[in-house]
Order: C-alpha cells, then sequence, then structure tokens
C-alpha cells in the first residue's frame, strides 16, 4: 500500500511538504500524564498568545488560508486544521483526551503550528492519496452517520474507500480515525512555509523521538516533496471499503449514544465569533484561581430533569463489595454537593495503571454540562464531601477530573482472608433471589457449522448465566436455533441435485456446508435455482413429507455434531434448546395482534411492515406479500412465549454488535405492542471479521470453531513436550490449556 501526492497538488503548492511519520506496533491503550501536562501546557502558552492575534493571519496559517481559496474553499468557514486548533483554544476551549496518539499530535501541531493528523493504517483500503477529488467521492466525517458527497476539485485524501480527510486537512473521517486498539499508524504533518527542509526534518525527529518513547512501536519518517512524492507504507490494508454505505450496527451504535447524551438546557445563543474582547474575558477566566462554591448562576443551570434509570435494570451488585461502597460514597456526596441535581447513575471502572488506584468515577466529567464548572473543580468539591470511611487508604484527583480510591491495606487483607475462608462460594448471595433471568445465547444454525464467531455468544452467555445463577437469580439458558427459513429450500433442493446420504452421514455439517455452498455458486451462474429452492421451501411449509423428513434429518444430524463441540469446550449448558420452528404455531396471534394494534402496517404490494417516527431506523418487514413469516416475526413471537411462561425480570439476548439495528427494532415494536420493551436487553459485542470482509458460511469463509479448539491443543501439547516432556496427564493438561486458551 502506498501513499502518493498528485503532481497537481504541487502545480498549486510549490512549497508543500508532507512529512510521514509510520508506526507499526504501537501501542495507543495507555494514558499517559506527562503526555496531558504537555498539551495543556501549550495550549495555555497559544492561548495567551493570540488572545489579541488574528490566527488567520499568523505567518504558518495564511499559506493554508490561500492554498484553500485556490480550490474554492472559505478557509473561515472550513477552516485548515490548525486554525480550527487555535480558534478553539483562543475562545477557551479546551482539547479533550481522546487517545494517546492524538494528545500527541495535538501537542505537536501547537507546538510548530502545523496541520498534523493521520490514518490508522489497518483501516486503509488500497492507496492513500492526496488529490483533487473528481465529484461525488463519499466523506462520512468523525462521529457522523451521514454520508457527503465531494465536490469536483476539492483537495483531499482519499482510499479506494473514500475521503479520509476532506478539504485537505479540514475533517477526518470515521473509518480511519485513531482510536485506543490503533496498531499501525502513518501520521501527516503538512507544511506550506518557506521553512527550511532541514528545520522540517527537525521537527519530524522530535514527532519520531516522542512517539517512540511513549507510544513504542516501530517508527520511520519520511519526507514527501514536488521530487519525491510517493511512499511505501508497508502495510496491506483492508480488501474492501465503501464509505457510501453505514453499517447498521454503526448507525444503531449512532442512536445508541445519542441518546445517552444529556440533555441540557439551552441557557444563552454565543455568536459565531467571538469578540476580542470576549475573547480576553474567556482566557482571563480560564486562569483564575479555582473558586470554592458553584457561582449562582451555575447553580440556576443545573438540570433537575435527568433521564432515570429504568425500572426492569437490575441491581446485580452486592452492597458490602468495595465497588458498591464506593457508589454509595459518591453518591452521598454528589447529592450533598450539588442538591439540586437528580444523582445519575456511577460508573466505577479500575485504572489500567495501578499507580492510579484501585477504583476510579469519571462522575465529575459526567455531570460537568449540567455544573457549568471546570471537572476539576467538580471532583475537589465531591472529594471534600465525601464521607468518613474505613476502607480506603486515599482518595487522589488526576487528570482532567478522575477521582481514583485506594484500597487500605487493612481492608484488603480482610477481603483476601475471606476469599480463603469461603473458597468457591465467594462472591455468592442473594441479590437475585425471587427473580428470573432468561438468557439467550450461542443460537447456531442448522447445517451449519461452529464458527469461531460463535465462540463469544457462547463463553460470554455462559458465563453470564453462571454469575447470574451465583448471586441468586433464577437462570433459564435458552439455545435459539435457526432451523427455519428459506435456507432450507435451498438445501433440501441442492441436497436431492447432488447429496448422498452414506456421503453426508459420515460427516453430516461438512457435507451439508458443502452443498449450501455448492448451491450458492450455482445459483451464481443460473438464477433459477433460487426459484426452485423457493418451491422447495414452500413444499415443506405446506407440509410435504418428504421434505420435512429431510428436515428433520438436517437438524438431528447437526445438532449431534453441534453437542460434539459443546462437549469439547467444556462447561456449557442449556436448559432448552428451542429452534425458532417451536415457534411457528406462536406467529399466527402475534401477527394478528400487531395488525389490530396498527404496530404491523400494510407496506408495498400488500406486506406487512413496522415503520419507525426515528427516519435512522429502517422500516422492517414482518410478513411478506406471499404470507411468508421472517426472522424478526418468529423473535416477536419468541419475546413473548419467553415473558408469559417465565414472567423475566429480564430477557437477554447475547448476540454481536451487527444485529444491534435489528434489536433496536425488535424491543421499539414490542414497545409498541405494549409488551415491556425494558424487559428486553441487547448484550452485545465486537463481531469477528476478516481483512477480505466477514465471515460468510455461504461462500465458505469460515474460520470452524472445532479447527481452533484443535490448533489450541496441538499448541499447548507442543510446548508441554518441549519444556516438560516427562510429565504426566500429558494430554488431559494440554486439552485443559488449550481450551482455556480459547476462552
Amino acid at each position: 500500500m502506498r501513499f502518493v501526492i498528485d503532481p497537481k497538488i504541487f502545480e498549486q503548492n510549490h512549497d508543500l511538504k508532507v512529512g510521514a511519520v509510520i508506526i507499526k506496533g504501537m501501542n495507543n491503550m495507555k494514558r499517559v500524564s506527562f503526555v496531558e501536562s504537555l498539551l495543556r501546557g501549550i495550549i495555555a502558552q497559544r492561548r495567551k498568545e493570540f488572545v489579541n492575534k488574528n490566527v488567520f493571519e499568523d505567518k504558518m496559517v495564511a499559506p493554508w488560508c490561500h492554498a484553500y481559496g485556490k480550490f474554492g474553499v472559505n478557509p473561515k468557514k472550513n477552516s485548515p486544521s490548525i486554525a480550527a486548533l487555535l480558534g478553539r483554544i483562543k475562545s477557551g476551549k479546551d482539547l479533550p483526551h481522546i487517545n494517546l496518539l492524538v494528545d500527541l499530535y495535538n501537542y505537536f501541531s501547537l507546538k510548530y503550528l502545523l496541520p498534523i493528523g493521520g490514518e490508522d493504517m489497518d483501516w486503509l483500503c488500497g492507496d492513500l492519496k492526496l488529490i483533487f477529488t473528481k465529484g461525488g467521492e463519499p466523506f462520512r466525517q468523525i462521529g457522523e452517520i451521514e454520508v457527503e458527497r465531494a465536490k469536483e476539485g476539492e483537495a483531499a485524501y482519499l482510499d479506494d474507500g473514500g475521503i479520509t480527510c476532506r478539504y485537505w486537512n479540514y475533517r477526518e473521517c470515521e473509518r480511519t480515525k485513531f482510536t485506543m486498539k490503533t496498531v499501525n499508524a502513518v501520521l501527516l504533518i503538512e507544511d506550506l512555509s518557506k521553512m527550511h527542509m532541514d528545520e522540517f526534518g527537525r521537527i519530524l525527529k522530535d514527532i519520531e523521538n516522542a512517539v517512540t518513547k511513549y507510544i513504542g512501536g516501530q517508527v520511520e519518517t519520511h519526507i514527501l516533496n514536488e521530487e519525491h512524492a510517493e511512499l511505501d507504507l508497508g502495510i496491506q490494508g483492508r480488501k474492501n471499503a465503501d464509505d457510501s454505505k453505514v453499517p447498521q450496527q454503526e448507525i444503531a451504535y449512532y442512536m445508541e449514544q445519542k441518546k445517552k447524551q444529556p440533555q441540557v438546557e439551552k441557557v444563552e445563543e454565543h455568536p459565531k465569533e467571538a469578540s476580542e474582547e470576549s475573547v480576553k474575558k474567556a482566557v482571563n477566566e480560564s486562569v483564575k484561581a479555582p473558586v470554592e462554591e458553584p457561582s449562582k448562576a451555575a447553580e440556576k443551570r443545573l438540570v433537575k430533569k435527568k433521564p432515570r434509570i429504568s425500572s426492569a435494570c437490575l441491581v446485580t451488585s452486592d452492597a458490602k463489595s468495595f465497588k458498591s461502597k464506593i457508589q454509595t460514597l459518591v453518591g452521598k456526596s454528589v447529592k450533598k454537593t450539588f442538591p439540586e441535581m437528580e444523582v445519575p447513575f456511577i460508573k466505577i471502572e479500575n485504572p489500567e495503571d495501578i499507580k492510579h488506584g484501585d477504583y476510579s468515577v469519571n462522575i465529575a466529567m459526567q455531570i460537568v454540562k449540567e455544573i457549568h464548572l471546570p471537572p476539576t473543580e467538580i471532583a475537589k468539591k465531591i472529594v471534600e464531601n465525601l464521607p468518613k470511611n474505613t476502607f480506603t487508604e486515599k482518595v487522589e484527583i488526576a487528570g482532567p477530573g478522575f477521582i481514583n480510591f485506594f484500597i487500605s491495606r487493612k481492608s484488603l487483607d480482610a477481603e483476601v482472608k475471606k476469599i480463603l475462608k469461603e473458597g468457591e462460594e465467594y462472591g455468592s448471595s442473594k441479590t437475585g433471589k425471587g427473580k428470573t433471568i432468561v438468557l439467550d445465547y450461542s443460537s447456531p444454525n442448522i447445517a451449519k457449522p461452529l464458527g469461531v464467531h460463535h465462540l463469544l455468544s457462547t463463553i460470554i452467555g455462559q458465563s453470564l448465566y453462571n454469575i447470574f445463577k451465583k448471586i441468586g437469580f433464577n437462570c433459564v439458558s435458552v439455545n435459539h436455533i435457526g432451523d427455519w427459513g428459506t435456507q432450507f429450500g435451498k438445501l433440501i433442493s441442492a441436497y436431492k441435485k447432488w447429496g448422498n446420504k452414506e456421503v453426508v452421514e459420515k460427516n453430516p455439517i461438512d457435507e451439508l456446508l458443502k452443498l449450501y455452498v455448492k448451491f450458492h455458486d450455482e445459483a451464481g451462474k443460473d438464477p433459477s435455482l433460487e426459484d426452485e429452492a423457493r418451491v422447495e421451501f414452500k413444499k415443506f411449509e405446506e407440509g410435504d413429507e418428504e421434505n420435512h423428513k429431510l428436515w428433520e434429518w438436517f437438524v438431528a444430524e447437526s445438532m449431534k455434531e453441534i453437542n460434539k463441540t459443546y462437549d469439547l469446550l467444556g462447561g456449557i449448558h442449556f436448559d432448552y434448546v428451542h429452534g425458532e420452528s417451536f415457534y411457528e404455531d406462536k406467529i399466527g396471534p402475534v401477527l394478528e395482534e400487531g395488525k389490530e394494534k396498527g404496530v404491523f402496517e400494510i407496506g408495498e404490494e400488500g406486506a406487512f411492515v413496522i415503520k419507525f417516527e426515528d427516519p435512522n431506523i429502517p422500516t422492517v418487514p414482518v410478513q411478506k406479500k406471499d404470507g411468508t413469516t421472517l426472522y424478526i416475526t418468529r423473535d416477536f413471537a419468541t419475546f413473548k412465549y419467553r415473558m408469559e411462561r417465565w414472567n423475566p425480570a429480564k430477557i437477554l439476548y447475547v448476540v454481536d454488535v451487527s444485529q444491534k439495528m435489528h434489536f433496536i427494532q425488535l424491543f421499539e415494536g414490542v414497545r409498541r405492542m405494549g409488551w415491556e420493551a425494558d424487559r428486553g436487553e441487547h448484550v452485545w459485542f465486537g463481531r469477528m471479521s476478516m481483512k477480505d470482509g466477514k465471515m460468510s458460511t455461504r461462500t465458505g469463509n469460515v474460520i470452524l470453531l472445532n479447527e481452533v479448539i484443535s490448533e489450541a491443543f496441538n499448541r499447548a501439547r507442543r510446548v508441554i513436550e518441549e519444556k516438560t516432556p516427562d510429565l504426566k496427564d500429558k494430554e488431559r493438561v494440554a486439552g485443559a490449556v488449550g481450551i482455556g486458551a480459547v476462552k
């Protein structure tokens, strides 16, 4: 994968120099207080320097304004990144911590007054290019789900997936942004001044040294100019990307985060451009000594209406645990310090660095919009009003306002003694007594092997089951098997054409998978096969004896193989195994109820759909025009059945993030049906994927779970043979170590 600057860029900008700092194998997960201090220091310095100075007239910024004008963009409306950065801090705003790499490049951008940005190279698709756009290229900026389209002639960074940075360095895109999980990155440092090449090289060396010191990895630096406009980045990147298409799970996540944002009452309208006098005032106020009490104006601006925790939220923590005790302490202090504000949910976390304590609370940042004080001031007041206790040794304020708790040695000693005394019973309680939780996890499809992507749902679901059971809940685990749907028409058709009973019986799932994949390969060449499959499925639905027997055989043989894999994993338990077919006779009444209540509306060509008020939630069909039901229809029937049978406090669906939108649609539909939608909850986790796209059974692009387990076992056995060849029970130990590693 290369980085290339189009010669036309240099034709208009002869002085352009671009430094590329390539970082491979970095650790962007940590926070470095010294880097954050450097950033705060340079912010204060530049704020003071620019208080009476026009940002756009600075000698390092002015060339960028001129360059923007050349390709038809108003730099005061869509500012170059360095101008936007200076404008932000000049107005009195600080820069929030995003991650270590962003903190570092913001520091150097302000230090040298140069635009600095970059790309997560693992998310790039094809060559990275700095060019003038042809027009129509897609761009989705960080934190947004709306897709913009470039006009002809814009300077932009882009790859095969879309624009990665619009208007040269104005806005970066969502896909290639730096996150804490970024491992391979390229920083791009741009200069349009007449700075000497040697001086620019020293700046890059300064950045390289800092990256090496604080982030690590293999770091190399290059300079691109008119004579040398191309660079090999040394990373493959992704094979597929299309920024014009926003994944449904990302839309769902965006909507979820939007709902979580506190609703702050509007106090006043701020002019778009602050006067010089107001900027001076903001700077002066920002360097004042901390005040002891909130101002009267701030007290009046406190928001009294906060979203309440749902009545269906579960109380799962033991009141005697350190976390619960800290929650109680902080809650009491917040109530005492800010009596007009309703206390929000207080999240307790464990700091990554033990130097920052045993537990940490970010409540100060959480309520900053309501209190209208700097988060460090809020944190200070909360700490001052903490009730006295015997289990903490000290409490400190760190960074932008974290409150860190250090547990006393005496309390830790007492807890260790308790663990030794109680053994396996440690942590058990009666917190959930009298309440039922239904957990839906694993949920494989019949005639398809368990892939490695099933592992997370299975292990997380079983772990949650074990934990909830340990603290007193009545738990019901359900394996919701995919044994219904039009895919069985395809499989029945494939088996009748190419199947052999003896071959299938020797290796059921593998052979059925081969038939399924072959059907899709052949249907790509001959679309009429899809029609044949629909006919076979309709015959099956109408009770055709031959097709029904084939289906029963597919299910029985598949479950034998699936259960063997569960046995290999060990500790996997289901109270009920209910296929989608279990709910077929329960769908009719649900459809009638939905139609009567107006939840299921007539859509195109006589199909029934659910339409949503929120434009970000797509209309979803529940019954096709031919009367066929869909996956979500069966989920409605499943929800109602579980509510009526077990009356659970919660139904937890342990399913990966790709189904986020599905569950938003389901729960909103359930709410409109009047079925206590807040009892349902999607417990989501990241989706496993490969660089050439997501895993798909249709194409055979699946890593089988059995193969992963076998590989883990073999690796563990090799290590044992090398290091402890005389060990007894080698096979048992290798199995335990291998399975443990997989889990």
